[in-house]
């Protein structure tokens, strides 16, 4: 029989909690962003077949995406 403390149950929920609210919030952004209907979809996909891997990579991406973006609206 397996002993599991209280505390080892509600971090697990925690992060199980927060990891869900960053996929979900991923899943929005794809929505809302503005990249075309393809890559959405592709990215749609990746982030629901593999989203350990995906979720993070996306934000990092959409991130530097928007650096950029906003680096270049100030030079012109």
């Amino acid at each position: 029989m397996l002993a599991v403390s209280t505390a080892e149950v509600v971090v697990s929920l925690t992060v199980a909690t927060i990891l869900f609210l960053f996929w979900l919030a991923s899943l929005v952004l794809v929505v809302l962003d503005d990249i075309s209907l393809g890559g959405k979809v592709g990215w749609f996909i990746l982030l629901t077949v593999l989203a350990p891997i995906s979720v993070p990579v996306y934000l990092f991406l959409r991130h530097r995406r928007h650096a950029q973006h906003s680096l270049t609206a100030l030079d012109t």
